[in-house]
């Protein structure tokens, strides 16, 4: 099996942000568009923030060595400024990182 077929799911915690509805919804169906081969992203409210799974069967174009830093740095900062609109710095928390 080569290293791009590899599944994947990744959770983070998301704080800095009003975990309202609006904005859980709006992130959800953002991630879902920007990572359109993912099969599962689940936005689950928490206190002044979200919790973020993310599941993948396949990481096509990336490895399993760049696919979370790719996540982490550029699809989630850039879907939370979208969608949640935060007052000031956000943090983002890798929780956990299953590899298939």
């Amino acid at each position: 099996m080569s290293e791009v077929s590899i599944a994947c799911i990744l959770k983070y915690l998301v704080k800095g942000v009003d975990p309202n509805r609006d904005a859980q919804h709006r992130l959800q169906d953002e991630l879902l568009d920007l990572l359109r081969d993912a099969t599962t992203v689940v936005v689950l409210p928490v206190v002044q923030g979200f919790s973020i799974e993310i599941e993948m069967q396949t990481l096509r174009p990336f490895s399993r060595t760049s696919f979370e830093p790719y996540v982490a740095e550029h699809v989630l900062p850039e879907a939370v400024q979208i969608c949640c609109r935060p007052p000031g710095e956000i943090q983002l928390q890798l929780l956990k990182a299953h590899y298939a």
